[in-house]
């Protein structure tokens, strides 16, 4: 540390700012401010991230300058100043120990009409040196006496590949809707297209996203839509996230699919969350989301509206 201190620890991860690790002596791990950090050294593997897309992996080493950082890999070293660097992750030697996400649940009920709430999110990130792995689900079930159950139920999914050591990325997504306010048993979108990192700092990530995906759609019984239930669809999205008061990060996602086979027809999902962490890794979570169709089942609303708080736990 910056203050002659020393730490032995598991080295778990930076991320906005934050050099998060694990010593023996506790029993979860602690977060350090990584501008108060001198240096650090490890024989573990790590993937180091550049605001300019570039990626090394290898040991981390200290650098011969002032807070400078040295990336070894074989016989080559990549010496990176500690300002330039904005990710750091262990690099597991599987898969799934490369894995990192988080899980959270809300429960609610009134005992008037014995009406019951459950929610369910989790999210799952995998970063390797040439690949970019996510996955989102999100469920909330209602029950009420004298009257239907409902649910909503998304998940979101993408693999990107990166090219040429830049901020461009190329892969598929798979993005599936069950709803039973919207009269939709599932909706499936399918796609392949380009992911741009426009802002990548330690504080604020902002990624877009083009491509052309194929939607299936297949609506509940006696349910009656006038749009197809086979088309093509262009997507586009915009991902944005900023850490602020360094405890709370606040997440947008918007995916945008304007109909190709039904010129006019536009579909649209806003998620907006936001998470307070209040002791290790534990946190809450306020989630808004917004399901749109501007052709939707006949009877059906045009948006779908809803909210939750949960608490969650997030793991490496």
């Amino acid at each position: 540390m910056s203050n002659g201190d020393k730490i032995t620890c598991e080295i778990r991860s930076l991320e906005k700012g934050q050099l998060t690790v694990k010593p023996d002596y506790t029993d979860s791990a602690i977060v350090i401010d990584w501008a108060k950090v001198s240096h650090v050294e490890s024989h573990q593997g790590f993937v180091v991230t550049l605001p300019n897309g570039r990626i090394y992996t290898g040991e981390l080493a200290r650098g011969k300058e002032a807070r400078s950082l040295d990336v070894i890999k074989d016989d080559t070293t990549t010496t990176l100043p500690y300002d330039s660097v904005v990710e750091v992750e262990e690099l597991g030697e599987t898969f799934l120990k490369r894995m990192r996400g988080d899980v959270d649940l809300g429960i609610s009920f009134a005992r008037s009409n014995s009406q019951k709430n459950v929610t369910m999110q989790g999210d799952l990130n995998y970063q390797s040196e040439k690949h970019l792995f996510s996955l989102d689900a999100n469920s909330q079930v209602t029950t009420q006496e004298k009257t239907s159950n409902t649910n909503e139920t998304t998940l979101k999914t993408s693999l990107f590949r990166q090219i040429r050591k830049s901020n461009w990325y190329a892969g598929g997504l798979a993005n599936f809707l069950s709803s039973s306010e919207q009269q939709i048993d599932l909706r499936s979108t399918l796609g392949l297209g380009l992911a741009n990192r426009v802002i990548f700092t330690n504080r604020t990530n902002l990624n877009v996203v083009g491509g052309l995906a194929y939607t299936t759609e297949s609506d509940a019984p006696n349910a009656t839509s006038s749009a197809r239930n086979k088309s093509l669809d262009s997507a586009f999205a915009l991902q944005f996230s900023t850490f602020r008061f360094d405890s709370t990060t606040f997440d947008t996602t918007l995916w945008v699919y304007p109909n190709l086979t039904s010129p006019g027809r536009v579909r649209m999902t806003l998620n907006q969350d936001i998470y307070y962490k209040f002791l290790g890794d534990f946190y809450i979570r306020l989630s808004f989301y917004d399901n749109y169709d501007n052709q939707p089942v006949i009877g059906a609303p045009t948006n779908n509206l809803g909210g939750s708080t949960t608490i969650g736990w997030s793991f490496h």
